[in-house]
């Protein structure tokens, strides 16, 4: 059984700072599953758009368990994902499950060798708003180990390093909660 991370911060002053800079209130209530995507077949070269490898597959399998045991309800998320074909064949399994669609995103990649930084964090930002205005009770992305810490910060003030297959559950309510962060399943 993973283990509950526990770690409830105030991060109204992160929080603040991406309200000030929206013309809507977020909405409340909500969760967000962010995972990085399982590990990748490295057999043809890391520049390559390459799929998940037999590892990264048994990864998918315990997410997708891990899943439907703290929702057991079946809850119907939304499903966005980075377009990289490891990440969308991280959530592809939970979405035959729950025939749900998986929304490809832009935002969600990771940064390319042309994007100067301020560039990244401005396309992190984006999504980081889009989120927080949105109304769906549960959204699930799926990204990478450069995206998710920029995120965070954005996000929650807080920058955390997530594994491969990893799992970061974050709850919107008054303030955000990181309720759960889980390296390996």
């Amino acid at each position: 059984m993973p283990r509950k991370a526990n770690l409830l911060l105030d991060l109204s002053s992160s929080l603040g700072s991406l309200q000030s800079r929206n013309t809507k209130e977020p909405a409340l209530n909500k969760t967000l599953i962010i995972i990085r995507h399982a590990h990748r077949d490295t057999s043809k070269g890391q520049e390559v758009n390459n799929g998940l490898s037999d590892k990264g597959r048994r990864q998918v399998r315990k997410l997708f368990d891990f899943f439907f045991e703290r929702y057991p309800d079946y809850e119907k998320p939304v499903l966005i994902t980075s377009p990289k074909k490891r990440c969308v064949e991280t959530l592809e399994p939970l979405a035959r499950k729950l025939e749900r669609k998986i929304h490809l995103e832009k935002d969600l990649e990771e940064r390319s060798s042309e994007e100067t930084s301020a560039e990244f964090k401005r396309r992190v930002r984006r999504f980081a708003k889009h989120w927080l205005q949105q109304k769906e009770k549960l959204t699930v992305i799926s990204s990478h180990g450069d995206w998710i810490p920029v995120f965070l910060k954005e996000l929650i003030g807080v920058s955390v390093h997530l594994q491969k297959g990893g799992w970061i559950e974050i709850v919107m309510n008054e303030k955000p909660e990181l309720t759960w962060l889980i390296q390996n399943l």
